[in-house]
């Protein structure tokens, strides 16, 4: 098959969606990803038919016309015009005439995406959704599809449904009262694994290697150095060793906080980040989470908006997580994370849970099977 893979061009929209692109290239089938050509890198070796604007240019767009700041506010509304309007009136004829000259027989798009839906139902091609986290609520969905429907219906398009929704949120962190949709195709969430070429080693610590070790981590999208500052400060003078990581925006690999417990870095795969960490402090994206409760550890949450605090309510009903209120403390959620067992005993838990989910190659056999 040929099988395009459709995606917002941000790290939190994307990455989910490698794990199926694998299984689907591993098994002989032909893969791309449409999205803006700046994520190039970190879907490879999968290549981009570029389609539509940069997540920064689209912000603005989205700005100009709303006032609005789309990177904060998940209201309906705002969300709604964001991924439903604004991304579709930038990318929509880009997306048709890339995906035309693909070929797809099969098109998978993120929950957010719809300029891959867009092309699948301007084809006649089937056409799945797959999340990135806790399922929207139906409000929030209901906004985005209906600002894409009228775009569509302006193109003489009609929209056609996805015929399966694959899902790597684990029932343990769903809503209380959630059910899961009769098309639903739960699949093992995996972390982000290294490309080719690509080589971490982590920090040694001389003389401080019986220290726990502690990712800090604001994610993809907070470019805070402040913020993140003052967790590693909070974390600095305690008996732990700290590896702080940048987001991908930041200019350098500096932090203004130093000693010998504290190792800064740029964006690297959080397969190697986790390696050998006991704890993590982040701000609760939906990646993250997965990433860290898939290897059983605890976490320290200090919510940065959109869909994080939701994910540390999640995480602290499982009592696998510690939330904050701010960075200042982070040091004393952390002592309690590492001295306190449960949380590690409830992030095992999680663990298990996620292990038993379905892995991306039986995923790929199941939306072939239902396909015919």
């Amino acid at each position: 098959m040929r099988i395009l893979f459709s995606g917002t061009p941000a790290y939190g929209h994307l990455l989910p969606l490698l794990p199926l692109e694998r299984a689907a290239r591993e098994a002989g089938h032909t893969t791309a990803f449409l999205t803006h050509e700046s994520l190039g890198d970190s879907v490879a070796p999968a290549p981009v038919d570029p389609a539509g604007a940069s997540l920064e240019e689209t912000l603005g767009e989205f700005h100009r016309r709303t006032g609005a700041n789309a990177a904060e506010d998940m209201s309906p509304a705002t969300a709604g015009e964001f991924f439903g309007g604004t991304r579709v009136d930038l990318g929509a004829d880009e997306a048709l005439a890339a995906a035309r000259e693909f070929g797809p027989d099969l098109v998978i798009a993120e929950t957010a995406d719809f300029l891959g839906p867009l092309a699948a139902s301007h084809l006649g091609v089937p056409w799945a959704s797959h999340g990135v986290g806790i399922a929207l609520e139906a409000p929030l969905a209901e906004a985005m599809r209906a600002a894409a429907a009228t775009r569509a219906a302006a193109r003489g398009i009609e929209p056609a449904p996805p015929f399966a929704t694959v899902d790597p949120w684990p029932d343990c962190l769903q809503r209380a009262g959630w059910e899961a949709p009769a098309d639903r195709i739960a699949v093992r969430p995996e972390a982000h694994e290294p490309g080719t070429g690509t080589t971490w080693e982590a920090p040694a610590f001389p003389g401080r290697e019986h220290f726990p070790r502690v990712l800090v981590t604001l994610g993809t999208i907070v470019d805070d150095s402040r913020a993140l500052t003052e967790i590693v400060t909070s974390l600095a003078a305690l008996d732990v060793n700290v590896v702080a990581v940048l987001p991908p925006s930041a200019a350098d690999d500096t932090l203004p906080v130093s000693g010998p417990g504290v190792h800064v870095t740029g964006f690297v795969p959080m397969r190697l980040l986790l390696q050998g960490v006991d704890a993590v402090v982040c701000s609760g994206g939906a990646g993250t989470v997965l990433s860290v409760l898939g290897a059983g550890l605890p976490l320290v949450i200090w919510p940065l908006g959109l869909d994080k605090p939701l994910n540390a309510e999640r995480c602290a009903a499982l009592g696998a997580a510690e939330v904050i209120g701010g960075a200042g403390e982070a040091g004393k959620a952390v002592i309690r994370v590492l001295d306190e067992p449960s949380y590690r005993a409830a992030a095992r838990s999680a663990a298990a849970d996620i292990g038993a989910m379905t892995p991306a190659a039986d995923v790929l056999r199941l939306l072939a099977a239902r396909l015919g």
